[in-house]
């Protein structure tokens, strides 16, 4: 497999649920600590060795070009943008990338918030399985929150085997993070899954459903004020502690 040397972030949403934050900042801008959520998902990537990364736009893009026009000195990595004109999910976000990648790349949400010294054994798992997806996974013992994000089911060998969005009724506590790796032909399986019947977007969760069934799929998103509030002062700790 060929060194990963790009990343994807889709950052089109709004996060209407945030209020009135949501009116004056894209979700992706949101403060967390010291930098912006995307800030520190770009600097994730960087440490990983991504070269140069895509970030599909929408809601108040410019402020999002704006931003990274003023920390462009401090960010060793090439940023592109891209824009989604219409809002029909991230498996579409990245689809949008298909003209521009032709190798294996990283996607993390640009509303994603994982706290963790390094992401380098996603790499390392991605690598070792020759995987056409890969999705980074916790444990989660809090059943609302599973009901609010995703539950995924794995085999022994790691493999998932099931993945639902916005479980009713967890079947498992393991819960899926806004961290992927994907194989170039990703595209393919994006292509054949059809938009959900309940929001009409091609979801995420449904392109690795379909990955999983050939068995080669393996495996914070901030959704309200507690959850931007929690992974801040959780960040602020650890930054504070050094053991970030």
């Amino acid at each position: 497999m060929s060194e990963i040397k790009f990343g994807v972030i889709p950052a089109a949403g709004r996060g209407a649920r945030m209020g009135y934050l949501s009116n004056l900042l894209p979700k992706c801008l949101f403060p967390l600590y010291d930098k912006p959520v995307i800030h520190a998902n770009v600097e994730k990537m960087v440490s990983l060795g991504i070269k140069a990364i895509y970030i599909i736009v929408h809601y108040q893009k410019d402020k999002i070009k704006e931003y990274f026009k003023s920390v462009e000195d401090l960010l060793d990595v090439e940023i592109n943008f891209i824009e989604q004109e219409k809002l029909l999910g991230i498996a579409n976000a990245i689809m949008l990338t298909k003209d521009y990648l032709d190798t294996p790349f990283m996607v993390m949400l640009g509303d994603d918030c994982t706290i963790a010294k390094s992401l380098q054994n996603l790499v390392n798992t991605f690598r070792e399985k020759n995987a056409v997806a890969l999705e980074a996974i916790v444990r989660e013992e809090n059943t609302e929150i599973l009901k609010t994000t995703c539950c995924v089911k794995v085999n022994r060998n790691k493999q998932i085997t099931e993945i639902i969005e916005k479980p009713q009724v967890p079947s498992s506590n393991l819960r899926g993070c806004g961290i992927y790796f994907f194989q170039n032909s990703i595209y393919d399986y994006i292509g054949a899954t059809p938009a959900s019947s309940v929001r009409n977007e091609i979801e995420i969760t449904d392109v690795i459903k379909l990955v999983a069934k050939e068995k080669l799929a393996l495996n914070m998103n901030i959704n309200s004020y507690l959850d931007l509030w929690k992974a801040s002062n959780l960040v602020a700790e650890l930054e504070n502690k050094k053991l970030l």
